[in-house]
């Protein structure tokens, strides 16, 4: 299985459900709704997550359409609709292109202002104007500039503006640019000069956001100089994402217009606005908007050590040595004899080497299955391995010693064997005294029920199952996590199987003696589906002692992960697209674990056919 202030964090999130229950109800229908078809469900531009630390601003751009005799209206009969479309849609970020009509400029400058609005508005270069506007109460602007992209005989420009999050203190790069429409040598160059221009600007490298009417369609030469040379993503779906340009039809024909960050921002929701108004168009263009929040995980830390290009290896992070940092495990049959490597720690997001190598629990069978969790309530993970063709389908326990160790002496547990190939083990601390207690699920045995044995000491579990009747399953392949998702520090369990639930991640909160009772809120939010290609974790990414959901299917979205947090409500609240590690191959691995000791899991990504085998790992912030 692939696996501040905190009451002030509390509140928020819980304000966050509260306020979200009408605003955030298309997006949590349609992902409960996500079909395996590929179609990637709508999200509503006016989605914002008041999650404490996120802080969600809204990003628009719109061309707006110059004055031309040809059109259905004028400019100034356009003008009220344009205006319309800022008040509707109530971005803190925005930007237009063919913003070069004086009358209108001048009017809608001023309509800005009334609003609230401060601008970036050049008067050099400005053959088509491109302004950029933000909220005075939420930003202030540090710095700013428009360049020309590319030396055309066309002047293509692009404005720029450093801004400060006057609620976060966090500043962002800003650029807005408009493209040559009739000329695809000519936008390659707009696109090669826009990432020397952001290159040489962003001199404090901060996160980058760059929007506008690029005149390219996904997949295009310009746009990939885009995106490979300032690595950015689309929020609009990219080569899934829906036509921008409709040229005064219904029907929108180009997806041109673009929003795009570097991977250390993150978003919400995005949106293209096909509003009209009275039967009338705003522009010949629909405008666009997306909701960014800062990036759940940092950028990347290559794991060089304990790294393998072989399918058939196996990861685990847990603390081995006990000192509040997750450690690596290596374990292949066909490496080194079977032997487990523990490579400890470093806390920066690499592992020491040599290994700790621990030779009493070797196997050599692909059947083997190793466990770490801490048994004996230490404060280390010990090493629990089972194979149902040997030790009787015993589950056998290596307590955790010193320095990655593990002791030569076997605890063996003769209690919930199993020497079936179909039984799956867990191992968590379901009724919160510090020890890991063993769950034993076989979906041909006892009805599907989990039956727990509850850890007793020095590594073995008491004789007398306890197996209630909720989150039994007799399907085959069911998945089961055990994860602390409410907090109270006891594991809840979570079962997931694409055929059952409509595809939901059902939630059964833990009572304390080895039974669960049923969540229908945190069964019934955040993202479910019905296809075999999906793979969720559950893990504290945000340190508030909760476990979020966190959802991955490597045919949608482009790989990204989407992250659920888990509120004080009960509830996955969410989702944010996360842009760290992004990944569309089915060989890929994620795992999720605090390897820096901060309190909140990490995201480690492996594939083995990837970077020599190597790991990468992102620090959660």
């Amino acid at each position: 299985m692939k696996k501040t202030n905190l009451m002030l964090k509390k509140a928020l999130l819980s304000l966050s459900f509260g306020l979200c229950l009408a605003g955030c109800k298309e997006t949590q229908l349609t992902d409960l709704k996500e079909q395996a078809n590929g179609a990637k469900p709508k999200s509503a531009g006016d989605v914002q997550l008041l999650l404490a630390g996120e802080s969600p601003f809204k990003v628009l751009s719109f061309n707006v359409r110059h004055n031309d005799a040809g059109d259905p209206q004028t400019i100034t009969q356009r003008q009220g609709n344009i205006r319309q479309i800022i008040v509707d849609n109530n971005p803190d970020i925005f930007g237009v292109q063919e913003f070069s009509d004086d009358t209108f400029k001048t009017w809608f400058r001023a309509q800005m202002a009334t609003l609230g609005y401060g601008e970036y508005f050049s008067t050099t270069l400005t053959a088509t104007p491109k302004t950029i506007f933000f909220k005075n109460s939420r930003f202030t602007l540090e710095r700013s500039g428009t360049v020309r992209l590319g030396a055309s005989p066309i002047i293509n420009t692009a404005t720029w503006v450093v801004l400060l999050d006057n609620s976060t203190s966090n500043r962002y790069f800003i650029s807005n640019s408009h493209w040559q429409f009739d000329s695809q040598p000519t936008r390659i160059a707009n696109a090669n000069a826009l990432v020397a221009m952001v290159n040489a600007q962003n001199t404090d490298n901060l996160p980058v956001i760059v929007f506008g009417d690029f005149n390219a369609k996904p997949g295009t030469t310009e746009i990939n100089a885009l995106k490979d040379g300032l690595d950015v993503v689309d929020a609009l779906g990219d080569s899934t994402g829906d036509p921008t340009f409709h040229g005064w039809t219904s029907t929108g024909t180009n997806k041109i217009d673009w929003i795009m960050s570097d991977r250390s921002m993150g978003f919400t929701s995005w949106n293209v606005i096909t509003t009209s108004y009275g039967g009338y168009w705003p522009s010949d263009h629909w405008p666009v908007i997306a909701t960014y929040v800062p990036g759940v995980f940092g950028g990347p830390h290559t794991d060089a050590n304990g790294k393998s290009a072989n399918a058939n290896t196996k990861f685990y992070f847990a603390d081995i040595d006990g000192d509040g940092k997750k450690d690596k495990v290596y374990w292949n049959p066909t490496y080194d004899s079977g032997r487990p490597q523990v490579f400890l720690s470093n806390g920066n997001g690499t592992f020491a080497s040599p290994a700790v190598v621990h030779t009493a629990s070797a196997s050599t069978l692909s059947t083997t299955r190793y466990h770490f969790a801490d048994v004996n309530g230490d404060g280390k993970a010990d090493l629990i391995l089972w194979d149902p063709t040997l030790n009787s389908g015993h589950t056998r326990v290596y307590l955790a010693t010193t320095s990655g160790n593990f002791s030569s002496t076997v605890v063996d547990n003769p209690e919930g064997t199993s020497a079936g190939t179909t039984t799956v083990y867990s191992f968590a601390d379901v009724n919160g005294d510090g020890k890991a207690d063993k769950i034993y699920w076989n979906a041909t045995f006892d009805s599907g029920k989990t039956r727990v044995y509850l850890a007793t000491s020095g590594g073995s579990f008491s004789g007398t199952v306890v197996a209630g009747t909720e989150g039994a399953s007799t399907t085959g392949g069911t998945i089961f996590y055990y994860a602390d998702v409410n907090g109270d520090g006891k594991m809840d369990k979570i079962l997931w199987h694409p055929t059952l639930n409509s595809g939901k991640t059902m939630v059964y909160l833990s009572d304390g003696d080895g039974t669960f009772t049923a969540s229908s809120t945190f069964s019934n939010s955040g993202a479910s589906s019905v296809s075999a290609s999906t793979e969720f974790y559950f893990a504290d990414i945000n340190g508030d002692g909760r476990a979020d959901k966190i959802y991955w299917r490597p045919d949608l979205y482009l790989g990204k992960l989407k992250v659920y947090y888990a509120t004080t409500g009960s509830v996955f609240d969410g989702p944010i697209y996360s842009l760290r590690g992004t990944s569309q191959s089915a060989n890929t691995n994620f795992y999720f674990a605090d390897i820096n000791g901060d309190g909140k899991a990490d995201q480690i990504r492996w594939n083995y056919a990837e970077n020599t085998g190597e790991l990468r790992n992102y620090f959660a912030k």
